[in-house]
C-alpha cells in the first residue's frame, strides 16, 4: 500500500481516483492495517494536493475509522496553506480540528498555523450545528428503522464534537496550551478565549479569577464582550441556566469587579489586531524553524527510502524463495510418477504380496468387481431404505431391513445389480 500511495499522483480520470480509495477502504478492514508506516500517510495526502484534490482529502481525512488517513505536521501545513492561499478558512480551520483530534503537539509552527485558521474561521462566522435541535427533530419524527445495537447517548466532547466553533476553541485552547510564547498575557487571553467557544464555561470563570483577576493580568475587550453574550444565551435558556448556576453567579460577581476596574484590567483589542499579533508570531517562528523543518523532512524521507527499499527485497527474496520451493516440490512429484512407471513391472510381485497380506486371499485384484460411486451408493440407500413420509410414524421393524448379514447382502445386490445384465 505505500507503494500504491506514491503512485497516486499518475492517476488519469477520476474513476482511477475512486479506484484506489475503494481499495484504500478494504485494505483498512485487513489485520495488515495495523502496520502500516507514516511514509504512506505522507505520500497519500501530498499527491492529493499536487492533484488539486484538497477537499477530496478532508473528507477522507475525516472518516478516519473507513480509510484510516491521518495528517502528519508537514502534511497539515501544505494543506492549511492551500486552503489559506484560496481564501477557504473554514475548511483550513477543520484541518486544523485534525490536529487537535490527534493530539499532535510536535511541531510549533503547526500549532500557530492552527490557532491563525481558527481565529479567522470564528471572525468570518459559520453556521453552527444545533446538535439538541437535531435530536429534538429526530425525536418528533419518531421514524423507526433496524438497529444492530444502540448508542449509547454519551458525548466524549472530542471525536463526538460536531460544532465548528466548539472545535475551533478547543483548538485554540490546545494549541495555545503547548506553545511557548513570549507573550504571557496574550496566551492567557488565547486560552479564555478558546474555553469560551468550547463551552467550558466552569473551567474559563476558574481560570478568569485564578489565572488573571488574582495575578493582575489584563483581558482583552472582545473577549469579555464574548463572554458575556454566552452568559447571556445561558440565561435565555432555563435548562442551561440551571445547569450553570454556579457559574452564572461567579461571573456576575467577576463582572462587577472588571467594571469597577475596568482600567486595571480591561485592555482594548478587537480580533483583527490579535490575528495580526499571530501572524507575526507564525512569520517569526517561520523564519526560526524552516531550516530545521527542512532538515527533518529530509532526514525522514532518506529514512522512508532505505525502508522502503529494505521491505521490497525482503518481500522480493520471500517470494522467489517460495516459488523454488514450489519448483523443487513439483520436481520431486515428478520424479516419484516417473519412478514408479519405470519400477512397476519390477515391483509387481510386491505389489501382489502387499494385497495379499491384507486379508484378501482367496481373490485376485483384477477379479473384484468396481462398486458404485459413493454419492449413487448414498442416492439408492436413500430411495430405497428411507421410509415414505406416511409410513413415518411406524414401527421401524416393520420397514427396516433385518439385521442378518445374508438379508443385508441380499438387498445390497438386488441395489447394486437392478439394471445389470450380471446374474444375481
Amino acid at each position: 500500500m505505500d507503494l500504491l500511495a506514491t503512485k497516486i499522483i499518475h492517476v488519469n480520470n477520476i474513476q482511477e481516483l475512486e479506484l484506489i480509495e475503494n481499495i484504500f477502504l478494504n485494505f483498512r478492514k485487513t489485520q495488515p492495517a495495523m502496520f502500516v508506516r507514516d511514509s504512506m500517510h505522507y505520500s497519500f495526502a501530498r499527491n492529493y494536493l499536487d492533484l488539486n484534490q484538497a477537499n477530496r482529502l478532508l473528507q477522507i481525512l475525516k472518516l478516519k475509522y473507513k480509510y484510516g488517513i491521518f495528517l502528519d505536521s508537514y502534511t497539515a501545513n501544505m494543506l492549511m496553506d492551500y486552503f489559506i492561499k484560496n481564501g477557504d478558512h473554514k475548511n483550513a480551520a477543520l484541518t486544523a480540528h485534525e490536529i487537535m483530534l490527534q493530539e499532535n503537539a510536535e511541531n510549533e509552527f503547526t500549532l500557530a498555523v492552527c490557532l491563525l485558521t481558527c481565529f479567522k474561521c470564528l471572525r468570518i462566522g459559520v453556521d453552527d450545528v444545533d446538535e439538541e435541535s437535531n435530536i429534538e427533530d429526530s425525536k418528533q419524527t419518531k421514524e423507526k428503522r433496524l438497529v444492530y445495537f444502540l448508542r449509547k447517548e454519551y458525548n466524549d466532547e472530542h471525536f463526538d464534537l460536531k460544532s465548528i466553533p466548539k472545535l475551533c476553541g478547543k483548538t485554540i485552547y490546545f494549541s495555545s496550551s503547548n506553545l511557548k510564547m513570549d507573550d504571557q498575557n496574550l496566551n492567557k487571553n488565547l486560552k479564555l478565549y478558546g474555553l469560551v467557544h468550547f463551552g467550558k464555561y466552569e473551567k474559563a470563570v476558574e481560570f478568569l479569577e485564578n489565572s488573571m483577576i488574582k495575578n493582575n493580568e489584563a483581558i482583552y475587550d472582545f473577549v469579555i464582550d464574548d463572554f458575556k453574550k454566552t452568559i447571556d444565551s445561558l440565561i435565555q435558556n432555563e435548562e442551561s441556566s440551571q445547569k450553570f448556576s454556579a457559574s452564572i453567579e461567579k461571573w456576575n460577581n467577576l463582572s462587577k469587579v472588571l467594571e469597577s476596574e475596568s482600567e486595571k484590567f480591561v485592555s482594548k483589542a478587537n480580533i483583527d489586531s490579535i490575528i495580526q499579533k499571530i501572524e507575526n508570531y507564525v512569520n517569526q517562528i517561520g523564519e526560526s524553524q524552516t531550516k530545521i523543518d527542512i532538515e527533518n523532512q529530509n532526514n525522514l524521507f532518506l529514512k522512508w527510502n532505505k525502508e522502503q527499499e529494505s521491505e521490497l527485497n525482503e518481500q522480493i527474496r520471500s517470494f522467489a524463495m517460495e516459488q523454488k520451493k514450489q519448483s523443487i516440490l513439483q520436481r520431486l512429484e515428478n520424479l516419484e510418477k516417473q519412478e514408479e512407471m519405470i519400477t512397476f513391472f519390477e515391483k509387481r510381485q510386491e505389489i501382489i504380496d502387499a494385497y495379499y497380506g491384507k486379508g484378501f486371499p482367496t481373490e485376485y485384484p483384477s477379479d473384484i468387481p468396481i462398486e458404485p460411486e459413493e454419492s449413487i451408493f448414498k442416492a439408492k440407500y436413500e430411495r430405497h431404505f428411507k421410509p415414505w413420509p406416511k409410513y413415518m410414524n411406524r414401527p421401524k421393524s416393520s420397514y427396516g431391513i433385518s439385521k442378518s448379514r445374508a438379508s443385508k447382502l441380499e438387498s445390497l445386490k438386488k441395489i447394486y445389480f437392478a439394471n445389470s445384465n450380471q446374474p444375481q
